[in-house]
């Protein structure tokens, strides 16, 4: 898209006002949840969180509930299964040293990116979930992007040349930066872009990253998915991403205890598909679909389940109360890369 259609939209953008009203009311949530964890102000109460704090479903107010559903306007964040979080709760040691360095203002943005997230499983990869804390608390000098395709994806559609300025400013290929670096030098290259132009104002970044996102949609948020290409899936044994149920089950097959279902009691045709037992001994139903929005389509009883396993979470809506847990095979691969 040229420059100038670009700016001719920002001027056109959200005359309704009803996108800024969102931003604000979710920086709001923002300087509460600051308020309630003041980390960068006081690292020291780091030391103080409980793994109740940490991760405790039915309760509201607990830290990852604030990190993935009440400041969702100000970034989605796609893990994949709450087991991400369980993970950092039962190794709450090792993740309040991650998140020290996360507050810690002498260390750079991919510093922090960079620390071993990957040694709690599920936080690795691309490392979106360090990536959505480090920015609740560096707000001012980040853009709540946390995939990196999708941040490749704006450079190229506003012609910045990230390859280019990777060779410049680090001297250095940009296919052999760090996960951290990339997300540093995508960080400058997108705010000196919002920066340069009178048409982006005063705007907020989580206002700005708006804009990208509805003007510049990048494909894997398209209704339903696009699916350009399989991409192969070799390491896993799969020759490409599954295309079907049954490709889906295998993956499934080869991950269930890491998901935290030790045991699986049977696999069937009928609703749902799966019965299975997890960490607790507790029975759990299990529906297999190739993309989460399948099972709305199919019109199963969200009571009479426990988990979507699918390959791709493409709700983009609030899901229902009272619905199946999603977990997403895609995005739990991406984080243990």
């Amino acid at each position: 898209m040229e420059i100038t259609e670009i700016l001719n939209k920002a001027r056109e953008f959200d005359k309704n006002g009803e996108q800024k009203k969102k931003v604000e009311n979710a920086l709001r949530k923002l300087e509460q949840f600051l308020s309630s964890y003041p980390f960068r102000k006081s690292p020291e109460q780091i030391d103080l969180l409980t793994p109740e704090k940490l991760y405790n479903p039915g309760e509201g107010d607990y830290f990852f509930t604030w990190i993935e559903h009440k400041l969702k306007d100000l970034g989605h964040l796609r893990i994949g299964s709450a087991m991400i979080w369980e993970n950092a709760r039962d190794n709450i040691g090792l993740f309040k040293g991650l998140l020290k360095k996360a507050v810690d203002d002498s260390l750079t943005i991919s510093e922090k990116v960079n620390a071993n997230w990957e040694d709690i499983k599920f936080f690795g990869g691309d490392k979106n979930a360090a990536k959505k804390i480090i920015w609740c608390y560096n707000s001012e000098n980040l853009l709540p992007i946390f995939k990196t395709e999708d941040l490749e994806h704006f450079a190229i559609n506003i012609e910045l040349d990230y390859k280019r300025e990777s060779l410049k400013t680090r001297g250095e290929e940009y296919e052999g930066l760090s996960v951290g670096e990339k997300f540093e030098l995508q960080n400058k290259l997108l705010l000196d872009f919002k920066n340069r132009y009178s048409e982006f104002g005063n705007w907020k970044n989580p206002y700005f990253i708006r804009f990208l996102y509805e003007t510049l949609q990048p494909e894997h948020m398209a209704y339903p998915p696009v699916r350009t290409e399989s991409k192969p899936l070799q390491s896993l044994g799969l020759l490409y991403e599954p295309r079907n149920e049954q490709e889906l089950v295998y993956l499934f097959a080869k991950f269930h205890q890491d998901l935290g279902f030790p045991y699986i009691i049977k696999i069937s045709s009928e609703f749902p598909d799966a019965v299975v037992m997890n960490k607790n001994r507790e029975r759990k139903t299990i529906e297999f679909e190739l993309f989460a929005s399948n099972f709305k389509q199919h019109g199963h009883d969200r009571l009479k389940c426990d988990f979507i396993v699918c390959w791709e979470d493409n709700l983009q809506e609030e899901v229902p109360e009272k619905f199946p847990e999603i977990i997403a095979i895609k995005d739990l691969i991406e984080n243990l890369k």
